[in-house]
């Protein structure tokens, strides 16, 4: 129970709230004690009884009181306690000016600090005045304004202890009003922890959609909200990973199946082994390696481990090579491609092997959508402070449903797509990775602008100016590529991946 927060800032609390409270009932009992035996006159704080004693040696030392009002300041000094020193803590603790008068035996005033000498008092106030008393004999007596009248050590006890038991008293129930707000502010700082406490237990029961309500916009609330960003992120990866386990599992089945009712057909005798009837194996097996080193490509991209031979590159060289190789399959397909270079076409720092992966992939797919009579178009052009290649077909065009989902793994639009005719869903992502592992960017739009129908693919990548080959020929990204995408992205407001 000890161990509980709840617990440790309540008590955290209650033990401010009672030294508060002692401290106030000390303070309050020593102020009233001293507003009870002390007055101030000018800068002099004084005691009656001190005063009472002066004033005696006084009478004492003159035989009476001539010239008492001349010498009432020197008395006064005399009296006072602490000098400047005692004036000001006076001040602070409330006590006002007094005005002094010294009386005589018939009460005829001798001394006042604010006014002449002369005026008769009332016996009445002269009796309640302190006396002043010399060799037994009362003399004179001492009238202070401003404070309360002489009474007994018993009375003045009472006073102080009914005055000390009514703060007391108020303090304690301050003490519990502020504990009460204090149990309010507790709960308030507790209740989010606990629910995230609880949260964070079912995540790791395995639960990873427990999250925790946000109430307000503190830190609190702040963390509240990272640690559902957090659970969201986790669920997400989890829901990634077993999604990646099941497209694999699909992929691998389907050429699996075929092998094994190859083999199983030449074992019952029903083909001949003949090099004809091993086609299909062979086929299978060249699409099992290529489907693996698909997957290991793109696990090396996305975790950085891809080894890059970055050399300067002229795309216009690479975009030729690759649309020669594509040719005799467009001319197969009756699909009329086309390359068209813009002048003054700036290098870049890549990896010629994987562009041209790159834009094969982005050929390929545009020849296998464009029907017969269509065309496919590749484009170099300068744009910002990099280079442009577009691949743009007049082919079926991406649905706008699928048109944010074609670069993620296994995506195919159509579900009922063989791999003749859809791939295996890793082309497009293989190539944002590996554009991006240039520090460039790749997107989609369909139709391309300028069109009614078809699909356009852009790849952006920085000129050599903008980009320097790493060190290692290990993935690499700095704060000038990352500026130069910007930069070449939004020069015609297309939308970057």
């Amino acid at each position: 129970m000890m161990d509980r927060l709840w617990v440790k800032l309540t008590g955290a609390f209650a033990l401010v709230i009672l030294v508060g409270v002692a401290v106030t009932v000390v303070l309050a009992r020593q102020g009233a004690a001293t507003q009870f035996s002390h007055f101030m006159v000018g800068n002099q704080m004084l005691r009656p009884e001190g005063l009472q004693e002066v004033l005696a040696d006084y009478y004492r030392q003159a035989g009476g009181w001539q010239e008492a009002d001349a010498h009432l300041d020197q008395l006064l000094l005399a009296a006072s306690s602490g000098g400047m020193m005692g004036g000001m803590m006076g001040d602070m603790m409330g006590i006002y000016q007094s005005r002094i008068r010294v009386v005589d035996r018939q009460g005829v005033v001798v001394a006042d600090t604010k006014g002449p000498p002369g005026e008769s008092l009332l016996p009445l106030l002269v009796e309640r005045g302190w006396p002043i008393v010399v060799d037994g004999e009362q003399v004179g007596a001492l009238i202070i304004d401003g404070v309360m009248m002489q009474m007994d050590n018993g009375q003045a006890q009472s006073l102080l202890a009914g005055v000390t038991r009514a703060v007391l008293i108020a303090g304690l129930i301050a003490g519990l009003v502020a504990l009460i707000l204090a149990g309010l502010l507790i709960r308030q700082i507790t209740r989010p922890l606990t629910a995230l406490s609880q949260a964070s237990r079912r995540i790791a029961q395995g639960d990873l959609s427990a999250r925790v309500p946000v109430h307000s916009r503190d830190e609190l609330g702040q963390v509240a909200s990272i640690f559902n960003q957090m659970a969201g992120a986790l669920q997400s990866q989890e829901s990634l990973r077993r999604q990646l386990v099941a497209d694999v599992a699909h992929e691998l089945r389907t050429p699996l199946s075929g092998i094994q009712g190859t083999v199983e057909a030449l074992q019952d005798g029903i083909f001949p082994l003949t090099p004809e009837n091993l086609t299909p194996i062979h086929q299978q097996v060249t699409m099992l390696n290529r489907l693996v080193e698909d997957l290991r490509t793109l696990a090396q991209a996305e975790s950085g481990q891809l080894t890059l031979e970055q050399e300067p590159l002229s795309l216009e060289e690479l975009a030729g090579a690759q649309v020669a190789a594509h040719l005799p399959k467009a001319q197969q397909e009756g699909v009329a491609l086309r390359l068209h270079v813009a002048d003054r076409l700036p290098r870049v720092w890549g990896d010629g092997q994987r562009l041209a992966q790159v834009l094969g992939n982005l050929l390929a797919n545009g020849l296998r959508h464009t029907p017969r009579g269509g065309q496919v178009l590749v484009r170099l052009r300068p744009l910002g402070r990099g280079v442009e290649l577009a691949v743009l077909d007049t082919g079926e065009g991406i649905s706008p449903q699928d048109l944010p989902h074609i670069f993620d793994r296994f995506y195919r639009g159509d579900r009922s797509r063989s791999r003749a005719t859809g791939g295996s869903g890793l082309g497009l992502a293989i190539a944002r990775q590996l554009v991006e592992a240039h520090g460039g960017r790749i997107w989609a739009e369909s139709p391309p602008p300028g069109q009614d129908r078809g699909s356009g693919f852009y790849v952006w990548l920085p000129s050599i100016q903008e980009q320097s080959p790493s060190s290692d020929g290990q993935i690499f990204r700095n704060g000038s590529q990352e500026e130069g995408n910007q930069e070449g992205s939004s020069q015609e407001g297309r939308p970057g991946r």
